[in-house]
């Protein structure tokens, strides 16, 4: 008996954005060696020393565009200009959160079947939206918390793969940037007489070093961080809000739904909001 196998599909992004990584590598390995000249950068900013940037930069996107999905490696460069912003979640944004579960609480109570229907057509294409449509349904707890947490566990598991792309990106630049370092020895070996050719090795074996430890420890892996504290976050969040409807659907009071909600974040929080 045979079973059917996946098929892979040729993905033509992925293909042209690994070639032209590669020959953004490859360009800045022939400049640093020697064998083609640079002449498009002022002499004011040679200091930078493009070609070591171009063997750090087009190195990493070469290894993460070949293992990695086209889309998924866009998302991840999307999600890395979040370095400086700043998480919408708070302690003040979970106090929020509860005393809207405390008003559908209150709704809820009143008139189930309206207040339900409502509440899910205000709160459509959120997880607030999936939840009460789920509940709409009158599936037992134990089913709406299953599914419930089904969905935050698959969209906490897809923020993770992005997340684990720019981690990825951070634990590979420094090795390129040793690979620019050994361009480097290659032209001060070579050319051990002339002083020329050895400042210009020596200056792309540093700044290659350089730019790999920029990219990797001060770029790629404190956004990996701060976009992981920021999923915790948001999975917190959502149980937090399931936990909420759950109680509410149990037919537990206000008071009852504030102190267990009340008490939830304030066990978790030191533990995540204090990581953020």
């Amino acid at each position: 008996m045979f079973t059917a196998q996946p098929r892979m599909r040729i993905s033509l992004p992925t293909i042209i954005s690994f070639i032209l990584s590669v020959l953004i590598l490859s360009w800045g390995a022939l400049v640093v060696v020697g064998y083609i000249d640079l002449q498009f950068i002022p002499e004011e900013y040679e200091f930078l020393n493009i070609p070591s940037l171009a063997i750090v930069f087009g190195g990493v996107l070469s290894s993460v565009f070949i293992s990695t999905p086209f889309r998924d490696v866009l998302k991840s460069m999307r999600n890395s200009i979040r370095l400086f912003s700043q998480t919408e979640i708070t302690e003040e944004t979970l106090q929020e959160d509860i005393d809207r579960v405390l008003d559908w609480q209150r709704m809820i109570s009143t008139d189930k079947l309206r207040s339900t229907v409502k509440l899910s057509n205000e709160y459509e294409g959120t997880f607030e939206g999936f939840l009460f449509s789920i509940l709409d349904t009158n599936y037992p707890t134990e089913t709406l918390r299953e599914i419930g947490e089904s969905n935050i566990n698959e969209s906490f598991a897809r923020k993770n793969r992005i997340n684990s792309i720019i981690s990825y990106m951070g634990r590979i630049a420094p090795v390129f940037g040793m690979l620019g370092t050994l361009f480097g020895l290659i032209v001060i070996l070579t050319g051990f007489e002339d002083a020329e050719y050895l400042l210009t090795g020596l200056a792309a074996a540093l700044m290659t070093t350089f730019y790999g430890i920029i990219l990797g420890s001060f770029i790629f892996q404190p956004v990996s961080r701060k976009l992981d504290n920021s999923a915790s976050l948001e999975h917190f969040r959502k149980k937090l809000i399931l936990e909420g409807i759950i109680l509410i659907e149990e037919g537990h009071t206000a008071l009852q739904i504030y102190d267990r909600l009340t008490a939830h974040v304030q066990s978790t929080e030191t533990e995540i909001l204090s990581n953020h």
